[in-house]
């Protein structure tokens, strides 16, 4: 990757590192979700870890722990009441991560969910896929571009996307067509355009672009270059065919320029309430190989997400 692509970029998420006689680990807090992830350093022993990650729980406001850890540590986290919610294959390059959580809701009930017990979940989500992988989208092109460029390109696409929603029809206008759904908004204060995940993370970011069809799409991947893994997302909804398409070639690519930099792992979280989106990585040879428990929390509530992984190597 071109070094003047590359940064720490500001944080969306607080980190607290914690090293006592009983644990040693790294605190992320997600203040807008409300979840706390532990990056474990194996310091202390799991019943230590579980009172004193309950202790800041309460003091903290979070509902909801999570860590990502490696097979032998599966047991211990498992001893304390944690649930396995998926597995990213070759998270740590050679070996995978096994995410383990805990949820705190009053409502919660830990037997309400799982993606195997619920195939319904990804029928609509496979059906999508199958017509997506039908469509070509020529004339496609994916550049790895500097926070300024990505920023100029979001803003350019927005202005496009309003001048379209001018021009709809009354009767759509009636039923509240808006494909702009607040992006683009305070975008100064933003790197990181895309929610944070892990620490001490590079962002870099590429700009989908298609000569006929003038749409713009921007893929962000928060890269860990000591794993060799990245997470991945693309910025903006993707109601028709054409836009889908063009994520679905432009991932493509990114993948092929992500391979050549070394990342050996992909993965992308999606909202179960957003099926094109999971659709896009289904078709792209991502799998589902999990599900977050009430991982977002959003004005309507808090939402499940679905965890999708590739291995490029």
């Amino acid at each position: 990757m071109d070094n003047k692509n590359k940064g720490r970029s500001k944080k969306s998420l607080s980190e607290r590192m914690v090293r006592n006689d009983d644990i040693f680990c790294s605190l992320l807090f997600d203040s807008g979700s409300r979840t706390l992830r532990v990056v474990d350093f194996r310091g202390g022993n799991f019943q230590n870890k579980h009172s004193y990650l309950e202790r800041v729980l309460m003091s903290e406001g979070m509902r909801k722990i999570f860590t990502l850890i490696e097979r032998d540590d599966m047991t211990g986290w498992q001893r304390v009441g944690y649930q396995k919610e998926g597995t990213i294959p070759g998270y740590y390059k050679r070996s995978d991560a096994y995410i383990m959580s805990r949820v705190y809701d009053q409502d919660y009930d830990p037997d309400e969910r799982r993606t195997e017990e619920n195939p319904e979940l990804l029928v609509e989500v496979k059906g999508l896929a199958k017509d997506l992988s039908d469509i070509k989208a020529s004339g496609t092109k994916a550049e790895e571009g500097s926070v300024e460029e990505v920023i100029a390109a979001i803003r350019a696409e927005v202005d496009r996307l309003s001048d379209k929603a001018k021009a709809l029809s009354a009767k759509k206008s009636a039923k509240g067509v808006n494909p702009l759904r607040g992006l683009g908004d305070d975008l100064d204060d933003m790197p990181p355009i895309f929610n944070q995940f892990s620490r001490e993370v590079e962002d870099h970011y590429f700009i989908l672009s298609n000569k006929r069809s003038k749409q713009i799409n921007v893929v962000g991947a928060e890269y860990q270059d000591c794993f060799g893994n990245a997470k991945i997302d693309y910025y903006f909804p993707t109601p028709t065919k054409v836009e889908q398409s063009l994520v679905k070639e432009g991932l493509g690519e990114v993948m092929t320029k992500l391979t050549d930099s070394g990342v050996v792992s992909l993965f992308s979280l999606v909202r179960v309430d957003d099926p094109v989106r999971s659709a896009i990585y289904l078709a792209s040879g991502f799998r589902n190989t999990g599900l977050l428990a009430r991982q977002l929390l959003t004005p309507e509530g808090a939402v499940d997400q679905l965890l999708w992984t590739r291995k490029l190597i």
